[in-house]
């Protein structure tokens, strides 16, 4: 094949802020992610296939650690939150479970539509889209559980001296759903479609991208105009989704048609329905003991966006699996179902959001005010067994995470008076149509309400809810984001440089404008020095809390529950092996679940 180059001049180097943004934006809704702390036992053997080589024992399940399940830990780990959550007695092991077969059809309960579609560069996907879309497409990077990114549909990356440079290796004979192949020439149009996306008009130039070039028939180099050590991490989610030529040459109609490398291929998309995905008969990766997978005939996912509604659905059996995000349910989900809750590291908070751009909360004492006002130990004994309120966006274990940073404590005498003093101010919580977000808004409604303001509450679905965000129209919003994997990606929701004033759209949703924040944000993306990317972080968190930009109410803890018979759901084979962070911001690879015969 001809080697082939694009010159990236205009708008072309607004590629990587579309990686980036497709990678995060969803998760301001949907929530987040896990830890890879080694607390669950590797998965034994996989389900057998009808062959003389089949194993004898079947894949055991694991747990990720449950809400306060401290012992189940590596001793090295520091303990996660909810510290109060129950924890279930201790059990006889349950019995060995039977050898199983390929096939059959899992029915998974989502919190939400993707009402977008499938085509992962112009789609705005919250957890469950992501969940999805793990499914379609495979990425070209992947987290590793260390925190380091590992190579997933590339086989190799590398960077030169300066990381102003980068060099992606595809993997040999891989094939997109279509037939088509996997190759160099695929990857420059994925950047070009990039370069081309809506939402990449959402950020300003951020890596300087001078060009990238097809240097073989697998090979993609890609020149910047500064130093980004975290360049790869860019690539780990919707940005990195690699998707056929073909898809993209449909235009608007590849919204129904994806054609990725994943597991499963779509068969049916009814929106708010159901969304059926069929097994991919070629898919390159195999198990731990180089059986093919995918394991599963199909997978239904079914939207169910009331939190109760999904849980009663899974308990009467309707459904297989369902994805929650929150914890007034932890003993029945741990009782009645096989539960992967993620772990306490990189796990996302949940905050108000104060957009400072606009009154009354341009005003820092507004602001200061407002957390003052906020009952968040309340709040999380409801909501959340009691686990301690968040001090920043950085989960315990994760970078940047600090005990007290400074955050101003609950004091609604203190919030009540400059409130009287400046006038107290009315206006809308912005928040997502569940039943826990419902009870949430209406507990922060009567806090605030306590303090003499007059505050109303307006739902909506999700992708309504970030497109409100993305062009400043509120004054609070609840969001779910900042898993603190890489605070160089945490930039794009950080910089000033992402804060445009409304109505230009802005992925910075709170337009946070901050010296210290942003100086912080510049260095972290040239140093490759853990213990000054753990400095900058711990920065970051202490001017947060000085210039109370976010309310940090708690780490979510995501949860896939599943029936007894549903087996493999964390379970993730990498390619040359490794770790990869369970349950991460929520989302799920499906490729080795299966089910029990009958």
């Amino acid at each position: 094949m001809a080697a082939s180059s694009r010159g990236m001049t205009g708008a072309g180097w607004r590629w990587l802020a579309a990686i980036c943004m497709l990678a995060l934006l969803a998760s301001a809704c949907g929530g987040d992610d896990d830890t890879g702390d080694g607390s669950s036992p590797p998965a034994a053997s996989a389900p057998s296939q009808d062959s003389e080589d089949a194993p004898d024992t079947p894949p055991s399940d694991s747990q990720d650690d449950q809400p306060g399940d401290q012992e189940s830990r590596d001793a090295d780990e520091e303990p996660s939150e909810p510290s109060a959550a129950p924890t279930l007695p201790d059990e006889e092991p349950p019995p060995s479970e039977p050898d199983e077969i390929y096939g059959g059809t899992l029915v998974f309960a989502l919190e939400s539509e993707t009402t977008g579609g499938w085509n992962p560069i112009t789609t705005s996907a919250a957890t469950s889209g992501h969940i999805v879309l793990r499914q379609l497409y495979d990425p070209l990077v992947i987290e590793g559980a260390d925190g380091e990114a590992i190579p997933f549909l590339l086989e190799s990356f590398s960077p030169n001296d300066d990381y102003t440079e980068w060099t992606f290796t595809l993997r040999p004979g891989i094939t997109f759903h279509d037939g088509l192949p996997v190759n160099s020439a695929a990857l420059v149009r994925h950047l070009e479609e990039l370069g081309n996306a809506t939402l990449s008009r959402l950020a300003i130039e951020e890596a300087e991208i001078q060009s990238f070039e097809a240097i073989d028939d697998l090979t993609v180099k890609v020149n910047l105009g500064k130093t980004f050590v975290d360049f790869p991490l860019g690539f780990t989610s919707a940005g990195g989704f690699l998707a056929s030529p073909g898809m993209h040459d449909l235009g608007t109609d590849s919204a129904r048609n994806p054609i990725g490398t994943g597991p499963f291929m779509l068969e049916e998309w009814v929106e708010h329905e159901v969304t059926r995905l069929v097994r991919n008969p070629n898919y390159w990766r195999t198990d731990a003991e180089g059986r093919q997978l995918p394991y599963l005939d199909a997978i239904e996912f079914r939207p169910i966006e009331d939190d109760e509604g999904r849980y009663n659905t899974l308990r009467a059996g309707d459904v297989d699996a369902s994805v929650d995000n929150g914890g007034r349910r932890v003993d029945e989900y741990n009782e009645g179902f096989k539960t992967y809750w993620q772990g306490g590291q990189y796990s996302a908070t949940t905050s108000v959001l104060m957009n400072t751009s606009r009154p009354p909360f341009d005003n820092l004492e507004m602001r200061r005010a407002l957390a003052q006002c906020t009952d968040r130990q309340t709040l999380n004994t409801v909501l959340w067994d009691g686990q301690p309120p968040a001090s920043g966006p950085f989960s315990p274990g994760t970078p940047g995470h600090l005990e007290d940073s400074g955050f101003p404590d609950y004091d609604p005498d203190a919030g009540r008076a400059v409130f009287e003093r400046l006038g107290a101010p009315s206006f809308d919580i912005i928040t997502t149509v569940t039943t826990l977000d419902l009870l949430q808004a209406e507990l922060l409604v009567q806090m605030w309400g306590e303090c003499g303001l007059d505050v109303g509450i307006n739902q909506m679905l999700q992708t309504e809810a970030v497109t409100t965000a993305v062009f400043g129209n509120f004054s609070v919003f609840v969001a779910v984001n900042h898993s603190g994997y890489s605070l160089a990606m945490e930039r794009f929701w950080w910089h000033s440089g992402y804060s445009p004033p409304p109505p230009v759209p802005a992925i910075n949703f709170g337009r946070v404008a901050d010296p210290r924040i942003d100086a912080a944000l510049d260095e972290v993306i040239t140093t490759d020095d853990e213990e000054r990317q753990r400095e900058l972080a711990e920065e970051v968190n202490r001017a947060f809390a000085e210039g109370v930009y976010n309310i940090w109410l708690y780490h979510s803890r995501w949860l896939i529950a599943a029936h007894h018979h549903v087996n493999g759901v964390d379970t993730v084979t990498l390619p040359e092996g490794g770790a990869h962070p369970k349950i991460f911001l929520g989302r799920v690879f499906l490729a080795e679940t299966w089910l029990d015969e009958g």
